[in-house]
């Protein structure tokens, strides 16, 4: 957006104290800072083209900051402005989640109902959003992607973006969530011809889809419990 394109390559000092992380989590606490917000307060500072605001922003660009701890140091050096320092920086907080992770015991989904309670949060987003969790053979977190953001139309999302994450988590199987912010949890014409379209190259490529979960406003559909799966 134009206004927020103005508003990061301005300088931190130059900008209204209700958009500075630091003031904003001294007056309300750090709960009430975005993920851009507090991975920006992380930073310090930004680059000669955009401030901290504005970097921070650009780096979790589709991303959640859960999804920092995926980040390769290439793959940060090639954004403009940052250097193996900073890179450093970055991907020290993604270790960090990803050692505190590491140490939590790993969640369990024996419901559908499991999966709507870790990811609730999912009906008070004003954007759609595609998650994919994946799990071992006892239903047990691996890991989480989010593969699309925005105005989420299913059968645009890349079959490639679901499975290969579940390579590198070594996965069994893939829960599909996604969240409908205007309306209902039941499922569109659209959202089943996807839904059967992951589940059969789940099976040729060795993976099990287990559900995919439809969260609404104020309640959840389970592809599972509906045999569509």
């Amino acid at each position: 957006m134009k206004f927020e394109k103005y508003i990061y390559r301005k300088k931190i000092k130059d900008l209204p104290e209700e958009l500075l992380p630091r003031e904003k989590a001294i007056k309300y606490g750090l709960s009430s800072l975005s993920d851009a917000e507090l991975l920006a307060l992380s930073l310090g500072q930004g680059t000669k083209e955009l401030n901290v605001l504005g970097l921070a922003d650009l780096i979790l660009k589709n991303k959640t900051l859960k999804d920092l701890k995926n980040l390769k140091l290439e793959d940060l050096i090639k954004i403009k402005g940052i250097g193996k320092a900073k890179a450093l920086q970055i991907l020290s907080i993604g270790e960090i989640l990803k050692r505190v992770e590491e140490d939590e015991e790993k969640l369990t989904f024996e419901k559908p109902f499991d999966v709507y309670k870790y990811l609730k949060w999912l009906s008070k987003e004003k954007q759609e959003r595609m998650v994919v969790l994946y799990t071992n053979t006892m239903n047990q977190l691996l890991g989480e992607e989010t593969v699309a953001i925005g105005s989420l139309n299913v059968l645009n999302i890349k079959p490639r973006d679901v499975f290969y994450p579940a390579l590198r988590y070594n996965a069994y199987g893939i829960i599909l969530v996604h969240n409908h912010p205007e309306g209902g949890s039941h499922p569109s014409k659209e959202d089943i011809e996807f839904t059967q379209n992951i589940k059969e190259l789940a099976i040729k490529l060795g993976f099990e889809l287990l559900d995919h979960i439809i969260i609404g406003k104020r309640d959840y559909y389970s592809f599972s419990s509906n045999s569509l799966v």
